[in-house]
């Protein structure tokens, strides 16, 4: 009896992932890093690649590639940002002495510079290695949590200048970054992306967003659209075998979603997203949007060098599904 049911176990396993597969066109990350596995392409960042990482320190020069947070701060429609100071001890008046204020924070989760954790994204009530639709209940455990992300997010940083490399401020709405435009902008920037690195695209697409008067309060994202990168770029990812990658702009993903990408991740019901879906919920791969890469890229365009110590971990949000952040590389 024990034997049937392990073999049943075994088969269910085997039919899931075999599923999953099915809708992913190149095949998921479900299983190999074992059935538990809540780190997805993290775990391609090993402590010899921190070591490798470190090597990369050469000046000593940091950059900050967090956007400031104010309640004006590039964002999807409906992530608020409320920022208050209040006085902790307010019976210590100026005038007898010490006193001490304090700041008071309402935010989203993924407000401004981010992490898409997995659970952000599902893919008929799946979310990355078969782990099921998490649950909304306050308080309720949560499989891939983001805070187990919070000592990981260590490696070698590798910039791939898009827009640099067509010689635009920035690329057109709806542009779809393909393999050929990677591939090209490493060839031009003389750079190599390797296993367990971090991959910051840069797109332009944080200046066109900062003259808007009010970012997306209220508008409607699909029709402001954005550059980003498409389906078969995510192939490449997986190819490279790539821990994470970042960018500049809203979603990663181009929008207009691309449609060689909707056409291959077909589900009942799916409209758009095909690079979350394939990335998050197949690959088990970050997704940092809204990053500031500008004066990272000046330097790097100034002595040649696109490659850099990156980190950048998340809040320590237990049951978490993405969290702000502050990333920080020093070349």
């Amino acid at each position: 009896m024990k034997g049937k049911l392990l073999a049943f176990l075994v088969i269910s396993a085997f039919l899931c992932v075999a599923a999953a597969d099915a809708a992913s066109p190149f095949g998921t990350n479900w299983g190999k890093w074992g059935p538990d596995d809540e780190l997805g392409t993290l775990n391609y960042i090993t402590p010899e690649k921190v070591q490798e990482a470190g090597k990369s320190i050469k000046k000593g020069k940091v950059f900050n590639l967090a956007l400031d947070l104010t309640p004006t701060s590039p964002g999807w429609t409906g992530r608020s940002y409320e920022h208050f100071m209040s006085h902790i001890s307010p019976a210590f008046s100026a005038e007898g002495g010490i006193g001490f204020t304090d700041d008071v924070i309402f935010m989203h989760s993924q407000f401004s510079t981010q992490w898409d954790g997995f659970p952000h994204c599902v893919w008929s009530g799946k979310m990355y290695n078969d782990f099921d639709l998490p649950t909304i209940a306050r308080g309720a455990p949560r499989k891939l949590s983001i805070h187990l992300w919070a000592d990981r997010v260590v490696s070698r940083g590798v910039l791939l200048d898009v827009a640099k490399l067509k010689n635009v401020p920035n690329l057109e709405k709806g542009y779809v970054i393909t393999p050929e435009d990677l591939d090209a902008a490493a060839k031009a920037q003389k750079v190599e992306v390797r296993s367990g690195d971090i991959l910051l695209v840069r797109t332009g697409w944080i200046n066109v967003m900062r003259k808007w008067e009010t970012p997306l309060r209220g508008r409607d994202p699909y029709e402001l659209g954005e550059p980003g990168i498409g389906i078969h770029a995510c192939k490449w990812l997986k190819d490279k075998e790539v821990a994470a990658i970042a960018m500049d702009n809203l979603g990663v993903e181009a929008i207009p979603f691309d449609p060689e990408g909707l056409a291959l991740i077909n589900d009942k019901g799916f409209k758009g997203f095909p690079v979350h879906v394939e990335l998050l919920v197949h690959q088990g791969m970050p997704l940092g949007e809204l990053w500031d890469l500008d004066a990272l890229a000046k330097d790097c365009a100034e002595d040649g060098v696109y490659e850099f110590f990156l980190s950048a971990p998340p809040l320590r949000v237990v049951n978490g599904v993405g969290s702000v952040l502050s990333p920080i590389a020093v070349k």
